[in-house]
């Protein structure tokens, strides 16, 4: 360990003495005007006000046209670099609706839009505003408590494009319908998590931000409310709720929504790659003052009641929207994983940068704002960027796009020495020379890195399965009232952590890092003997497959009992032929089965039936579950008990009957049980015959190793046990 201590000290001297050379280089041409723009489309110019564009997008799969949506109801495909080639992908006026589109307020891609032969290929969402249909009132999202009229309808639409990347009309398809009071208070983004996989739980779902009407704030889905649902059509609806909706089981809140109070909602963006957490900016009253607020939500808030209570950003001149995204590219190393704003100061455009973090938890309000004033990175001088209006996007490789509204012009942004196909191909000789010697540097530094890194790895291979018990709660057990859980660290007597079960609020059981069970307040979240029956499936699955050496088999409880309390508890750790826990693996089952459903039953007893199985795990079944066949018997012996089987048997006379050889395969009451004893099928699965028929032939190749058995016998042995197995299929 001292050797790896060392190594990682080493590398982080060099790693210092690196950064401070390259911190030394760019600060020599940080006064430099270091970024350039260059043109890459051109959009079609608008008649009328300003402000009439809505989203640029550039196309999934194809880096050579971009998306671009007006309040019109058009949306235009435009080809980069050839304005010629651009063409109108569909028009809102051209298309059959109930009701005349009065307005288009957003436009966003399906994740999967660019995947052909997954859900979602070539599916894109719209959200329009047109006067309410009287037969259609019924169908709308609403508050029932609202009294005005609310005679105009927000409507998301599905739309696919046919094989020849066009839309296809009759795919029109009515997603959600929300009652609105005028056509300014309709839905101002739909936006996908860009960082959600097709593996997450929340992959594709679609949120939704609905203006603030100033005279029904006091509604929850008319004070300003992002919304999530999943858009795709199910058998009874045309959308669904996620059961994992902060309001979901709430009666007096609509299930769809996500958060709400915000006010004026801007924009939102999802800032970290691998959080769920949202950054929203917004117009919003706090204390009879109306500020512009760059404020965090991780869903649940109703700002309503309080103000946020983690953001970044204050301030009396409103940010407008498509101003506010975390650049993520390489065109602009200087820039990349900040947080960019584009402000307007007089008539100038200015991008500017913020801090992307919270230190609000940690620091006083009037110490956060100090700390999150913006750092102006570029002034935006370029007369090709004096404009009235000017938009912030970025593209699917993350790199920066100006959008100039008045003259329809599309630009990137590149680094002054890093253009589209050169390279750096300015600075002097003495930047190159010091760019060479960072270079080898920073390879002496990977190379000592990676020495440091195998021996970590070498270290700590022996002691990760059993530091990870360590580290988890390694048993629980009701307290004498029966009221709460006491949770126990690896070979402590005293409980570390109390939880009272009335405080729990979710409880998942976990198979090693998949989560098979979940048990919570909402619907079909409780217990029955149904889910019993399917985990003791599972678990069986689980317990036949092979443990080759390496594999680690782990059972978990995982207990929510706030928005970041969790305790694991694992009762179960086996890393091949090595148990660290103490219960075999099918007392584990019957525990954690048990744990189900009596906490089941105190947070949704309403959703809990009445338990009616009971579990019968036999000795068999826990001897099979440790694979602990042939462990008690001597090798010697047991190449003994299996040798006379494998030696040619005596000629018989035609009225005698061959014997059956006997090939030992567990123990039990009797020193040996043989094949033809063992095959009971009253008394066990097939399943557990064949995992013991695997189990032997494992046994019979460790005794050739070691010189028990020759290569005859070792043959004529495992012929016998391949012919048990086929028998018994």
């Amino acid at each position: 360990m001292l050797t790896v201590k060392y190594t990682l000290f080493l590398f982080f001297f060099l790693w210092l003495v690196l950064f401070t050379r390259s911190s030394h280089a760019n600060n020599s041409t940080s006064e430099k005007n270091q970024y350039l723009l260059q043109k890459i489309a051109q959009a079609p110019l608008l008649k009328g006000k300003h402000s009439q564009w809505l989203q640029l997008l550039e196309q999934p799969g194809n880096s050579q046209y971009y998306y671009l949506a007006n309040r019109q109801g058009q949306i235009y495909q435009l080809a980069q670099d050839n304005a010629i080639n651009s063409s109108l992908l569909l028009d809102f006026q051209q298309v059959s609706t109930k009701e005349p589109i009065l307005q288009l307020s957003a436009f966003a891609l399906h994740p999967n839009f660019a995947l052909n032969e997954h859900s979602g290929y070539g599916t894109f969402y719209t959200a329009h505003v047109e006067k309410s249909p009287t037969l259609s009132r019924a169908k709308r999202l609403q508050e029932s408590a609202v009294t005005i009229a609310l005679s105009f309808d927000a409507v998301i639409t599905e739309w696919q494009l046919n094989p020849a990347r066009q839309v296809d009309i009759s795919s029109q398809r009515e997603v959600l319908r929300i009652a609105i009071a005028s056509v300014t208070t309709g839905i101002k983004q739909l936006s996908f998590n860009p960082y959600s996989k097709s593996w997450h739980d929340d992959f594709a779902q679609l949120y939704i931000a609905l203006a603030q009407n100033q005279k029904l704030s006091q509604y929850p889905l008319y004070s300003g409310a992002i919304l999530r649902i999943n858009p795709q059509e199910i058998t009874t609806a045309s959308y669904s709720v996620p059961d994992n909706n902060p309001f979901f089981a709430n009666n007096e809140i609509s299930a769809a929504i996500y958060l709400l109070g915000a006010g004026q909602i801007k924009q939102f963006i999802w800032p970290d790659k691998y959080s769920n957490k949202l950054l929203i900016s917004h117009l919003y009253r706090y204390k009879n003052t109306v500020k512009h607020w760059l404020s965090y939500s991780y869903g649940g808030e109703d700002w309503r009641a309080y103000s946020p209570k983690q953001f970044l950003y204050q301030n009396d001149q409103p940010l407008t929207a498509n101003s506010l995204l975390v650049y993520r590219g390489q065109n602009a190393p200087s820039l990349r994983n900040k947080l960019l704003l584009l402000t307007k100061k007089k008539r100038q455009w200015q991008l500017s940068s913020l801090t992307n973090g919270n230190p609000v938890a940690k620091l006083g309000v009037q110490q956060q704002k100090a700390l999150s004033t913006p750092q102006l990175e570029w002034p935006l001088p370029q007369p090709k960027l004096i404009t009235k209006q000017l938009s912030l996007f970025r593209d699917n490789r993350g790199e920066l796009l100006f959008f100039n509204e008045d003259s329809g012009a599309i630009y990137q942004l590149y680094q002054q020495d890093i253009m589209p196909g050169q390279g750096h191909i300015q600075g002097n000789q003495a930047i190159k020379q010091s760019g060479l010697a960072d270079i080898t540097l920073f390879f002496i530094s990977l190379f000592t890195l990676l020495g440091g890194y195998i021996l970590y790895q070498v270290n700590s291979q022996r002691n990760s399965v059993k530091s990870l018990v360590r580290r988890e709660f390694s048993h629980l057990a009701l307290t004498d009232d029966k009221l709460a859980l006491n949770l126990f660290k690896r070979h402590q007597r005293k409980a570390e952590t109390v939880i009272a079960l009335t405080q729990i609020k979710q409880c998942q059981l976990l198979l090693g890092d998949l989560v098979i069970a979940t048990i919570n307040t909402t619907l079909a979240h409780g217990f029955n003997d149904q889910q019993e029956q399917a985990l003791r499936e599972i678990f069986h699955n689980e317990q036949v497959d092979k443990m080759v050496d390496g594999k680690v088999r782990r059972i978990s409880l995982s207990i929510n009992t706030g928005e970041k309390n969790k305790y694991i508890i694992c009762l179960y750790l086996r890393k091949g032929n090595d148990r660290i826990t103490k219960n075999s693996y099918f007392a584990v089952v019957d525990d954690v089965i048990n744990w189900c459903w009596l906490i089941a039953a105190k947070i949704n007893s309403q959703h809990t039936s009445k338990r009616g199985l009971t579990a019968s795990i036999t000795a068999a079944d826990i001897a099979l579950a440790e694979h602990k066949s042939h462990d008690d018997i001597p090798l010697h012996t047991q190449a003994a008990i299996i040798r006379p089987a494998t030696h040619p048997q005596p000629t018989l006379a035609d009225n005698e009957q061959v014997p059956t050889p006997e090939v030992p395969i567990a123990q039990g009451n009797n020193d040996v049980i043989i094949l033809s004893n063992y095959h009971d099928s009253t008394a066990i699965t097939a399943a557990k015959v064949e995992t013991e028929l695997v189990n032997a032939l494992e046994k019979l190749v460790k005794l050739q190793q070691q010189g028990f058995l020759s290569t005859d016998e070792f043959s004529q042995a495992k012929a016998k046990l391949l012919d048990c197995l086929n028998k018994t299929e």
